[in-house]
């Protein structure tokens, strides 16, 4: 499997980082519970290279996701599983913590086993914004933190990405659906 949605998650993720660091949010442990807060700092200290990272449950979730993002993309090939994988065929339900691109814009999904998933979303509508940095794309703030169920479909590109070539199969999301 071709997994050339990294290119822009691992650039997507670099400018999330600091996308919401000044706004006034509820803590990660305040808005998880103490135990989801706690998988994700332990996720955020196991791959960030910081040496004061913001891997503490009082920060928001959104500042913890953005630097395990970060962190996830510098590791590359070496980095854990939880740090993602394409989606596979079916339903996933999460979190979204990220999204965006150049030509192709995908979303970036939390599942609640911690784990992240991600899927080209050629139908999100205006759901992301211009960065300012070389044609980038990122997931609009508003969006960051909504659970969400997704469906999605591993099929043949078909020329629909650029990058890709026509046979590879890549991960589509074919609805999203927002949940309370």
């Amino acid at each position: 499997m071709h997994f050339s949605f990294l290119r822009p998650l691992a650039l997507t993720a670099l400018l999330l980082a600091g996308a919401n660091a000044g706004a006034a949010t509820p803590s990660c442990q305040a808005e998880l519970g103490d135990a989801r807060a706690a998988q994700l700092v332990n996720q955020c200290i196991l791959v960030s290279p910081a040496t004061r990272p913001p891997c503490n449950a009082a920060n928001s979730c959104q500042l913890i996701e953005g630097e395990i993002l970060r962190s996830c993309a510098l590791l590359e090939g070496k980095a854990p599983a939880f740090c993602g994988a394409p989606a596979k065929s079916g339903t996933v339900e999460g979190y979204l913590v990220g999204g965006g691109g150049i030509d192709n814009m995908s979303l970036r999904i939390r599942r609640d086993d911690g784990k992240r998933v991600s899927a080209w979303c050629g139908n999100c509508g205006d759901w992301f914004r211009d960065t300012g940095e070389n044609e980038i794309q990122a997931l609009k703030p508003a969006y960051l933190g909504k659970r969400v169920r997704v469906v999605v479909q591993v099929r043949r590109n078909g020329g629909a990405l650029a990058g890709p070539g026509e046979d590879d199969m890549e991960p589509f999301i074919q609805s999203v659906q927002f949940l309370k």
